[in-house]
């Protein structure tokens, strides 16, 4: 929790002159403001096969529990004991500008915000299966 000492100027304010973005992948995010919590969540399945997805029958997430486990939890007895940092912030000027930001990429569950924001949980989860035939064997040399 941020904590704003008594001569501390208001929330910071973010100006920025111009913004480029040339692509946002799945469940990426672009926000102008503030905003309060953000929960990034993408699940996929990377399926390469020999065989046409016709012909091979179709793949659900149902059928992999790694889309079903929960999320590991952080374990910090020094918090949990009261012996947590605590942060006290002075921002001497409200205001952070910038001219131009330029983003080429932003890849699955990413977030780009231009803003005061709280709470950030990201999840990305995504099951790689290949199907292809085994080679034959071929016969020792001399056969």
């Amino acid at each position: 929790m941020n904590v704003q000492s008594e001569n501390s100027y208001p929330i910071r304010t973010a100006n920025v002159g111009s913004v480029c973005i040339i692509s946002v992948a799945q469940s990426g995010t672009v926000q102008f403001g503030d905003r309060a919590e953000t929960k990034g969540l993408i699940r996929a399945l990377a399926l390469q096969r020999q065989e046409d997805h016709t012909t091979a029958g179709d793949v659900f997430f149902e059928s992999y529990p790694l889309f079903f486990r929960p999320l590991p939890v952080l374990v910090d007895p020094a918090f949990e004991n009261g012996q947590g940092v605590q942060v006290l912030r002075t921002n001497c000027s409200p205001n952070i500008i910038v001219g131009n930001i330029q983003v080429i990429a932003a890849g699955s569950s990413a977030s780009i915000q231009i803003g005061n924001g709280m709470k950030l949980t990201g999840e990305s989860r995504i099951k790689h299966i290949r199907q292809y035939p085994r080679p034959k064997p071929v016969p020792p040399v001399g056969c």
